[in-house]
């Protein structure tokens, strides 16, 4: 018996798609960004340094877009952000899949009046509960809880934005101290979850308040997120060059040994070699990770102490170098480093979760599609907001969905449905 097929209106789904970006494919997405741009394939391709026939593929969702660096690209070439190629945000179906992202608005107000006079209505916290405060935020970032991290941090920045007005001399310098890791806090969520205009905020404000902290390294933590924010507009060269201005400035105390500005210096050289990575200089990007691996070596059995959240340590030279690999394409150099990795069992979730990530996608271009399901698991168990928030992480399921094997079929099926793929 043939299935009633349901006659709808003419144009009637296209008006869908077009009201629910998130519903279509990237493909899609990509077509419908062209002829916006009023531009044929041709040109995409010229801006974009590839064939007519590349465009055409990945309109036809032949080609996925699992890069980073080439969703950035191919953003730029149409005049949009990438989150728009990407679909996201990925907001929930329901208020408990939406936690974390209901909670932007407020954490934009909070951002928005930093610098006006506090509403916080009760009595603050004497400092060590304060601490005791930012420090369990801090915990929720590593471990990538951030929902409960999205509701919890407005009401903290409030109530530390009160503690700037109402504390005199030294402890106003604490208050402004504790008040940028409210805000790292917040630029955490907002970038994760796909807010990049509120993430360029909030580290704007981690700016303001280390610097009334008298913290002489809140230029140098400013570049490092600053760096981050350029990636979006493919701007590697100045990301790179924000990076050394900030090595130079901190040269001499990391000659000197000075336990902070080695892992600051650390962290530095590890996202510069991202950006070369992403730039597709191999060469840059390996002398960087050398450079970042020699800091580390100085901090010694200092790597303990997690100066600045940088996790300047070489677990996390380890995971950097899978990282790089994958990110100049290079599949089965990024599966012969995670292979040979020893991941300590107390690795914060956050820099497990995205190794993870990256061996599944080495693991993925090397036709290792049972293995690259079962790390893609491993992501999603140890770090599941931070993967099911993550574009490639979505592209990987949806290129296993496309792949389907008998093997894997319900366990990917049922990843998919976690992730809203499916």
């Amino acid at each position: 018996m043939r299935k009633e097929v349901k006659q709808v209106a003419p144009g009637y789904l296209e008006l869908m798609a077009y009201s629910d970006p998130a519903a279509e494919s990237v493909g899609t997405r990509v077509r419908r960004a062209r002829k916006r741009a009023g531009i044929t394939q041709n040109e995409l391709a010229r801006r974009v340094g590839r064939a007519q026939s590349w465009v055409s593929a990945t309109e036809n969702d032949s080609l996925p877009l699992d890069s980073i660096a080439l969703v950035n690209v191919l953003a730029r070439a149409l005049r949009m952000h990438p989150n728009e190629l990407t679909a996201r945000p990925y907001r929930g179906d329901n208020p408990s899949q939406d936690r974390g992202h209901s909670a932007i608005p407020e954490i934009r107000r909070q951002l928005e009046r930093y610098d006006l006079a506090p509403e916080w209505a009760g009595a603050v916290r004497p400092f060590p509960e304060l601490r005791a405060a930012t420090e369990r935020l801090m915990w929720l970032r590593r471990e990538t809880r951030y929902a409960e991290l999205a509701d919890e941090t407005p009401a903290l920045i409030a109530e530390l934005q009160a503690a700037t007005h109402l504390s005199p001399g030294s402890d106003q310098s604490e208050a402004f101290d504790l008040l940028s890791i409210a805000y790292r806090a917040a630029d955490t969520v907002a970038y994760n979850l796909g807010y990049a205009d509120l993430s360029v905020i909030a580290t704007n404000r981690i700016r303001w308040a280390g610097e009334r902290a008298g913290d002489v390294y809140h230029e140098t933590l400013f570049a490092y997120l600053r760096s981050r924010n350029l990636w979006a507009s493919t701007s590697w060269n100045d990301a790179l060059a924000v990076l050394d201005t900030a090595c130079t400035n901190i040269e001499d105390e990391y000659t000197a040994g000075h336990p902070e500005a080695l892992a600051l210096w650390g962290g530095l050289q590890l996202r510069a070699a991202i950006t070369a990575a992403r730039k597709n200089d191999a060469d840059e990007a390996w002398s960087r990770h050398g450079l970042a691996a020699e800091a580390v070596t100085r901090l010694g059995s200092r790597q303990r102490t997690n100066y600045y959240e940088l996790s300047a340590n070489q677990p996390n030279i380890d995971i950097h170098g899978v990282a790089i690999a994958v990110e100049l394409g290079d599949g089965p150099q990024a599966v012969r480093r995670a292979q040979a990795m020893h991941l300590p069992k107390d690795l914060q979730a956050s820099r497990a979760g995205y190794h993870h990530l990256d061996h599944a996608r080495g693991l993925l271009w090397c036709g290792k599609r049972d293995d690259a399901l079962a790390a893609l698991e491993r992501a999603e168990k140890i770090a599941p907001m931070l993967i099911r928030n993550h574009p490639m992480a979505q592209q990987a399921i949806r290129t296993l969905l496309d792949l389907e094997r008998y093997s894997y079929r319900e366990r990917i099926r049922r990843l998919g449905t976690r992730m809203h793929i499916l």
